[in-house]
């Protein structure tokens, strides 16, 4: 993938432009935007340009004529101009191109004061040539490059430095490997004002000029080095160099050795994204701990210069088999609002490596948000026993101090979600979904501290497993969690639905091994029913399966479900055999099914009841009723109500959330974060999920009669 850059950079008296083209957006109208005869230049990725070039400038003319494009800029003291060019043709007086690195005109066909480079004429050459006015001076003859064949590919470099020093170098190949045509020195003209081509052509020509890879900086005369070696697997390297090199000798494997008897890659290329890394790939896989010379030479940069030999020592650390709950999420920090005692002002999570292994991160996802696309780690390691702490990259030198840091672009944390680990691979490692309540502590949950992992053996134990920190920091991010301790949990059915007539769910307390839940042999139905056809775990928690049966349910009618084979959870601890658990597939309420039955208006003074204001409702029918996706209405306010199924001639009772317990002794209740109702009269509603009305009442105080 090619890229290009176009900068302008204001000084207080004068334009200094870096010019950085090389098409890749497939246009010459911006970044940087090209002037002149721009209806006779086009963007081809045509087969006459080699695939690492495309896309390239050609042009599209049609009869004989000249044509050219020009960019504003400036730049002249110690500069270097680079180009590529392609002539399909053998050149000649009357088919030739220019290429004015400097000028004082925009119109590059006619009276200037400038440099430019020709390539082709009279003698099939190249030459830096002198203009003043109309009047052409050679003051580099070219002595390597020829361009009397049918098809011409070069590149050329020119340099300038700030005494009037003038340089010219190609490459016959079209590659980096530059030799230098001649030098001058020549102080004629000190400034400029514009860059640009010009093509002079016959109709038979006029579409044979091709272009590419302008440049316009600073004179380069360092040489690019090896930052580092990264080792991505057992037989795979990455070279990072200190600049972007050229992509023909950074793809030469002769350029690389390494010892121990692994010799040359079998593969380099340099990445299409980042031209400053080299992907090696040997033949040979590299053996584990054991330390490596990588040797390195003869790479060009883009203006030529070479590598000296650089000897760089990697070391392969043979990646362990990696299993879920190897590597667990450990702490969440997610509110900050108020801020930690002690800590940096921002979320993290920090993740423990349980294992005696070394494991690399690279490449694994974390998906911190239900919102969020799952964000990637760097090449960072986590020692076994070890912690590793997680936050957003602009944060990583805040927590340093505490221990390893991981810095994810994107990474933030919401009050209450799911979090979702995989490895390289896409294999679940670790998943949760926390809420306040796993804080245990009204006045932490509201922010400032984080939440612990007590036991990491029995990770899959989900809110039991889990509490607000204990360190007068507000957490314990890199080392041992202050709730740190030892749990007994068993794994437990919280609730069996009947979905519809032939779907059925178990919702567990623990996340669940998913094997054992795909055993249709551990589920039996009674009347009948019997094992289901399938069973699907639900990912990501797997903390609920859903059930296919292969008989009907009839709605309304009590069921049995028995487990009748084990059923464990990530710990290996099992659901308690022969155990049953009763649900039904509830029927849809019809209107007045489900009434207004009661209402506590005006708790004061009590008489004998909560000193609280309630509303009870009642099944009327011999049915079990299913209530999802309900509201109850009080005057103009909507109060959502949760799924419920409501047995037949059952009281449900509506409270303040506060108080609801006060009210269990009375029958099932459900509080809200308030039930207010005017003790001069309102209407109360109950609608279901298609607003239909099922039960309607508008009470008055004369009611009371």
């Amino acid at each position: 993938m090619k890229k290009f850059i176009f900068l302008l950079v204001l000084l207080p008296s004068f334009i200094i432009a870096q010019i950085f083209d090389d098409f890749a957006d497939g246009n010459f109208t911006s970044n940087p935007e090209w002037f002149g005869d721009t209806a006779n230049f086009k963007i081809t990725v045509s087969s006459a340009v080699p695939p690492e070039m495309k896309p390239a400038l050609q042009l599209d003319g049609s009869n004989t004529d000249t044509s050219s494009l020009y960019l504003s800029n400036s730049m002249i003291e110690n500069a270097e101009w680079r180009f590529w060019i392609k002539l399909s043709f053998n050149t000649s007086v009357n088919n030739n191109a220019r290429v004015y690195l400097v000028s004082d005109q925009p119109g590059l066909e006619g009276e200037l004061n400038g440099y430019f480079v020709q390539v082709g004429g009279a003698n099939d050459s190249i030459a830096l040539f002198r203009q003043a006015s109309l009047e052409l001076v050679k003051i580099i003859p070219g002595s390597i490059a020829y361009t009397g064949n049918t098809s011409n590919i070069l590149r050329i470099k020119v340099t300038r430095d700030n005494t009037g020093s003038w340089n010219l170098f190609s490459d016959p190949s079209g590659g980096f490997d530059f030799q230098q045509e001649g030098s001058v020195t020549d102080n004629t003209f000190s400034s400029t004002a514009y860059f640009g081509i010009f093509c002079k052509y016959t109709s038979s020509n006029s579409d044979k000029f091709y272009f590419d890879d302008f440049y316009v900086n600073d004179i380069d005369t360092i040489s690019p080095e090896v930052s580092y070696v990264d080792v991505i697997s057992a037989n795979r390297l990455d070279v990072a160099f200190s600049e972007e090199v050229e992509p023909f000798s950074s793809g030469n494997i002769d350029n690389y050795f390494v010892n121990n008897g692994t010799g040359k890659p079998v593969y380099a290329e340099r990445d299409p994204d980042d031209c400053t890394i080299v992907h090696l790939e040997f033949e040979q896989n590299f053996q584990s701990d054991i330390e490596y010379l990588l040797t390195v030479s003869g790479i060009h940069d883009l203006s030529g210069n070479t590598s000296e030999e650089n000897i760089m020592s990697f070391i392969y650390i043979a990646q362990q088999t990696v299993k879920p709950y190897d590597i667990m999420i450990n702490e969440i920090m997610a509110d900050v609002d108020p801020p930690p005692n002690n800590l940096p002002e921002t979320d993290y999570l920090e993740l423990y490596n349980r294992t005696e292994n070394k494991v690399n991160l690279v490449n694994w996802t974390l998906k911190p948000r239900e919102s969020a696309d799952p964000v990637l780690f760097p090449d960072v390691k986590i020692e076994p026993d070890s912690f590793i702490i997680v936050v957003s990259p602009s944060h990583v030198e805040e927590f340093e101090q505490y221990g390893p840091v991981a810095g994810l672009p994107g990474f933030s944390l919401n009050n209450e979600g799911t979090l979702i680990l995989r490895n390289s691979e896409g294999t679940l490692i670790h998943a949760l979904t926390y809420t306040r309540d796993w804080y245990k502590n009204e006045e932490k949950q509201n922010g400032g501290w984080s939440l612990e992992q007590i036991d990491h053996l029995h990770p899959c134990s989900g809110e039991e497993n889990w509490m607000a920190s204990n360190d007068e920091n507000g957490g314990t991010p890199g080392r041992r969690n202050s709730v740190d301790s030892t749990i007994i949990s068993l794994p437990q059915i919280i609730s069996v639905k009947g979905i519809d007539e032939s779907t059925v769910r178990i919702n567990f307390s623990h996340t669940m091994d998913s094997l054992s839940l795909l055993n249709t042999l551990s589920y039996s139905i009674d009347q009948g029913i019997g094992n289901p056809i399938s069973a699907n775990p639900e990912p990501p928690l797997f903390n609920s399966v859903i059930l296919e049966l292969g008989s009907a349910l009839e709605l309304s009618t009590l069921y049995y479900l028995t487990i009748a084979d084990t059923l464990f959870n990530c710990s290996n601890d099992f659901i308690e055999l022969n155990s049953s658990y009763s649900f039904v597939v509830p029927k849809q309420a019809e209107p007045f099914d489900i009434v207004f039955n009661e209402m506590m208006i005006d708790p004061t003074p009590p008489r004998g009841f909560p000193e609280y204001e309630y509303i009870e409702i009642f099944n009327t029918t011999t049915s079990y009723l299913q209530i999802k996706d309900w509201h109850l209405w009080i005057g103009t306010t909507d109060k959502p109500l949760p799924e419920i199924v409501i047995e037949p001639d059952e009281y449900l009772i509506f409270t303040d959330d506060e108080v609801s317990l006060l009210f269990g002794m009375y029958g099932r209740t459900f509080g809200f974060a308030s039930i207010a109702m005017s003790n001069s009269g309102t209407t109360l509603k109950l609608t279901n999920s298609e607003g239909m009305i099922i039960s309607s009442v508008s009470y008055s105080s004369d009611w009371y009669n």
